[in-house]
Formats: C-alpha cells, sequence, structure tokens
C-alpha cells in the first residue's frame, strides 16, 4: 500500500470538493482551512500552469468565473484570456474571493451560514501556489488530491509531471499527496517518472472499455467516478480488486450512505461541513 492510503484504511472518508466551496470562494487557502476545521479528511484541488511556469491552484482555465478580472482595470481586454497566459504576479493582483460573495453560488451566503462578520476574510482571497498548498497541507498533516488539469501551457505532459513531483519532493509531501487527472498520460508518466506516489483515474461520461484490466495496466490505485457513473455493484467489484473508489462529487446524505455502504473510500462533495455528521452516524 503506497503511503497515501496507508491512512486511509476504512470507508466512507469525507474529501471536500475545491475545499469547503460552499462556504467560502473554492480553491482558496479560507476553503481548505475550512475543510479542515469542519471536519474532512482531505480535500481536492485543481493545479495548472502560469505563463511564467509556477503550479497555481484552479479550476478553470480562464480567471472569467472565479476572480474580478473583468472589474480590474488593468486587465482591460485580457478576460477572455487563459490561465496560462498570465504570470503568478498579474495572478496576485486579482481578488479570489469577492465573486463567491456577489454570486452566492449554493445559497449559503442568502440562508445566513456564511456570516456577515467573515466577508472581509472572503474578499482578502488570491489565487494560491501549489507550493504554499502543500507546505500548508504538510503543516497540518491533511491528505490532498491533487487533479491535474489539462494543460494550456507549452510544456508538454513528462515536463508538467516533472514539475509536480519536484514540488512533492521539495515539500515532503509525498505521503499525503493523490495525483488524479482526466488526462491519464499524466498518470501513466507518473508512474514512469516516479511510482510511489499514488495515482488515480478520473472519468465524467463514461467508463473505459475492459474497466478493470484497463485500470490494472494504468497501474493505479484508485478510481474517481462522477457519481453518476458510480454504483454499489461497481464499488465492490473494484474493491474485491485492491483499487480504491471515490465517487465525486455527492452533496446527498442518502447517496453518500449508499456509497460508503458499497466501500467507497472517500467522497468528494462540496459541503463536507454537513457530509462529516453523514459519515459518522
Amino acid at each position: 500500500m503506497k503511503p497515501f492510503f496507508a491512512r486511509f484504511s476504512d470507508v466512507g472518508y469525507v474529501c471536500a470538493h475545491r475545499g469547503a466551496r460552499s462556504i467560502a470562494p473554492e480553491n482558496t487557502f479560507l476553503a481548505f482551512e475550512l475543510a479542515r476545521t469542519c471536519g474532512a479528511d482531505l480535500i481536492e484541488t485543481d493545479v495548472q500552469v502560469t505563463a511564467d511556469g509556477e503550479l497555481v491552484v484552479l479550476h478553470d482555465h480562464t480567471l472569467e468565473r472565479t476572480t474580478d478580472i473583468k472589474q480590474n482595470a488593468d486587465f482591460a481586454g485580457r478576460s477572455h484570456c487563459l490561465l496560462s497566459d498570465f504570470t503568478f504576479a498579474e495572478l496576485q493582483q486579482l481578488d479570489a474571493g469577492s465573486w463567491f460573495l456577489d454570486s452566492d453560488p449554493f445559497g449559503s451566503i442568502a440562508s445566513g451560514v456564511v456570516l456577515s462578520k467573515d466577508y472581509a476574510r472572503i474578499k482578502n482571497q488570491k489565487v494560491p501556489l501549489l507550493r504554499d498548498v502543500l507546505i500548508s497541507c504538510r503543516n497540518n498533516d491533511f491528505p490532498v488530491n491533487l487533479e491535474l488539469k489539462d494543460q494550456t501551457c507549452d510544456f508538454d505532459v513528462a515536463e508538467i509531471v516533472r514539475r509536480v513531483i519536484g514540488l512533492i519532493d521539495a515539500t515532503g509531501t509525498e505521503n499525503i499527496v493523490l495525483v488524479s487527472a482526466f488526462n491519464h498520460d499524466y498518470l501513466r508518466e507518473l508512474r514512469l517518472q516516479n511510482s510511489t506516489i499514488a495515482t488515480a483515474a478520473l472519468v465524467e461520461d463514461n467508463h473505459p472499455e475492459n474497466l478493470l484490466p484497463y485500470l490494472i495496466d494504468l497501474g493505479v490505485d484508485a478510481y474517481h467516478p462522477a457519481q453518476s457513473l458510480a454504483d454499489a455493484g461497481l464499488i465492490r467489484l473494484l474493491v474485491a480488486a485492491g483499487i480504491k473508489v471515490n465517487p465525486w462529487v455527492v452533496n446527498a446524505a442518502a447517496q453518500w450512505q449508499n456509497f460508503v455502504s458499497a466501500g467507497a473510500t472517500f467522497i468528494c462533495t462540496d459541503w463536507p461541513q454537513q457530509m462529516v455528521a453523514v459519515s459518522r452516524s
């Protein structure tokens, strides 16, 4: 068993999807902090590369949804540009929190779950460096599932993987990191460069043909199907073959309990503060 999964010996662990994104702006330090303090067992986050080669944490390929780039006069005409067109220094000029207050994506502000006393802190969030996120996770002994996004920069698969492994090594976080990707070429390359880091295959629309042999050949430790593709029979089949199954994104208690009963190791959710109670019941 690889170091990451050594701590996940049971079932039903809570993975905070992009942090506690229902009560804080996703993929920010605040979202990660609240995930930890509400009792989540780990976080999931997304990795991309800037124009100057820095690894940062952001889900979308553009900055329009989760920053104030449209309102920032210094970036006039660039709101539709890719993240990989911006340096990290430029990203730090953007507000990555206020959009959450403006759009209230989960209704948690209108319902009073997010308190007005926390608004100022929300507004001050920035796009984080992956290095800083890993250091924080290490210091708090808080595992992290890193999703390698399909990149829009000029680096090839081998170079992206090399840089991610380099940061994992430099921050001493191999035992708390799981690397996942929809592009399974990243996982094959990671296995070639460092076979001791835990990996997981992400899928959204369809299972690969001959799923179990495919996963065995891919050499992954876990399978991450969208909740619409996951069912109890699939989970039991893969778990019996020694492959962990971690569905995403599950926000309903009944579905959560069904997956846990079937043997899901951890489950990604937007509402970790609620699912912690479900998982402990």
